[in-house]
């Protein structure tokens, strides 16, 4: 029994060591933690979250604007789809007015006073009408009509583009196209079908048939390109005005 409280006597010293040791222990981690580079580190730890937050707000910013620039792109792409059917129309209507010189496919028909059979009409009788034997307005007014409704998309004659309020008509010894006075040889250029528009001019009661018959020198070329001008005069409206739309 004296054995054991002898014992306990240094082992008690050791227990109370041991205590003091180990609240300095604890003092002094808890003072590392307190310690200036503990605070730097804790510092930098909340300057990367920060710049991890920040990055996240940056690459949803981002995704943004790509959807913006989607967005911006597509209507774009709509916008110049539009612009170009619009322009696609545009560019029919100013062909159909004749505004625009056009090529394609057609004929060209030439024609000139008879003054071989006008000389020999004269020599059988000098009472002869000059007239009959002269390329009149009548005559390409007849040709243009029937060319038109052969299938012809553009007619010039002499280079004068014809379109809708084109004058084609006698003036002395001219006749007068677009204002221009012009004399012959006359020669009328259709873009269509080639074959349609020789078949139609070639028909039996045709004005073509009528001068070729009364031995007027007149012939049909068929052409594989030709080139038609633009209309060169221009559009005066005086009474007609858009219609107001409801």
């Amino acid at each position: 029994m004296r054995f054991f409280k002898n014992w306990q006597l240094p082992l008690a010293f050791v227990l109370f060591f041991t205590g003091i040791m180990l609240m300095l222990a604890l003092h002094a981690v808890h003072g590392e933690a307190d310690s200036p580079t503990q605070q730097k580190n804790k510092k930098l730890i909340t300057m990367v979250q920060q710049q991890e937050e920040e990055l996240e707000q940056l690459k949803k910013s981002l995704h943004d604007k790509r959807e913006s620039l989607n967005k911006y792109q597509k209507s774009l792409s709509e916008g110049k789809l539009e612009t170009e059917k619009l322009q696609y129309e545009l560019d029919k209507l100013l062909i159909l007015s004749g505004l625009y010189p056009v090529q394609g496919e057609g004929i060209s028909v030439h024609l000139d006073d008879n003054t071989k059979g006008k000389e020999l009409a004269i020599q059988k009788n000098p009472d002869t009408r000059i007239e009959d034997f002269l390329i009149h307005d009548k005559h390409l007014l007849y040709i243009v009509y029937e060319l038109r409704a052969a299938g012809a998309e553009a007619i010039s004659i002499n280079n004068q583009r014809v379109i809708g309020p084109t004058d084609i008509r006698c003036v002395g010894t001219t006749i007068q196209v677009n204002a221009e006075r012009l004399g012959p040889p006359f020669i009328i250029k259709a873009i269509g079908d080639p074959d349609n528009l020789t078949r139609a001019l070639e028909t039996e009661r045709s004005q073509y048939n009528i001068l070729k018959m009364s031995g007027f020198p007149v012939k049909i070329e068929k052409h594989n390109n030709l080139v038609i001008d633009s209309y060169k005069g221009s559009y005066q409206f005086t009474h007609a005005q858009p219609k107001e739309e409801e």
